[in-house]
């Protein structure tokens, strides 16, 4: 491979948050020498796990998120989380601030947390979210993990961007039966029943379960799963990221055939 002579480019697979930063923000300025920079990177990327968090606002994707990052450094694993939030109509900077919600992690190394604004991308992906990915993969983040905007059943891009999709739900909302008609059951690989703690949280679980039954899954495929959490406590999210690293090394046992 031929010395890389990018000063910014060699600060990036070095790990430097602070050139990961510069990175994306010529690739949400659409700048000029954003596509150069992106293809000696390219060669790079790959190594990542990419988790996507989707799910309707209210269900509490950032909190979950939260909790995953610290499941995971648990594990010892280097964490990345990209937060699409919707478009400030004024600036067209991201309005929600994921960031905020996620800030006991601000002081950790091994941790860089980044809000993007959707800017009206429809699918709950900024449009230079994929170029991001490719960033936060050359700097050796181990996870990275995906936050959609919360557009709920719009939310279907994500599944050609990561690994692995988690699909968050609450209890009595009828989240089952919007499963069925936005045909989000079929990119779930893990669906979360969050804020477990309400009434009918079972039946949730219930019926998730049994529209995965009633799915045709080939064979030699992942079983989508479902898994009961309260995030606010940090209830059930031991074995949520476990769940998740379970499906990664299906993907690679079955990839290496």
């Amino acid at each position: 491979m031929p010395e890389i002579k990018d000063i910014l480019i060699k600060e990036i697979l070095k790990g430097s948050q602070k050139a990961g930063a510069r990175m994306i923000r010529l690739i949400e300025d659409n700048d000029p020498s954003a596509l150069g920079k992106l293809e000696l990177l390219y060669p790079h990327a790959g190594k990542a796990f990419i988790i996507g968090i989707t799910g309707s606002p209210g269900v509490g994707k950032s909190t979950l998120i939260g909790g995953l990052i610290t499941q995971f450094r648990n594990f010892d694993k280097t964490v990345a989380v990209l937060a699409i939030d919707p478009t400030s109509p004024f600036s067209g900077g991201a309005i929600l601030g994921d960031r905020l919600r996620m800030q006991r992690h601000a002081t950790d190394e091994k941790v860089f947390i980044r809000s993007m604004a959707s800017r009206g991308q429809k699918g709950g992906l900024a449009l230079a979210a994929k170029d991001t990915l490719v960033v936060l993969d050359s700097m050796g983040y181990e996870i990275i993990i995906v936050e959609t905007v919360g557009a709920g059943q719009a939310d279907f891009d994500i599944a050609d961007l990561v690994h692995s999709v988690g699909v968050v739900s609450v209890p009595g909302e009828g989240d089952g039966i919007q499963a069925i008609k936005a045909g989000i059951l079929e990119i779930g690989d893990i669906f979360i029943v969050n804020k477990s703690d309400k009434p009918d949280a079972e039946v949730s679980a219930l019926h998730l379960n049994m529209m995965i039954e009633m799915r045709h899954i080939p064979e030699r495929s992942w079983t989508p799963k479902v898994l009961k959490t309260i995030a606010q406590n940090e209830i059930g999210l031991e074995k949520l990221a476990n769940t998740f690293l379970s499906h990664f090394d299906f993907i690679q046992r079955i990839n290496k055939g």
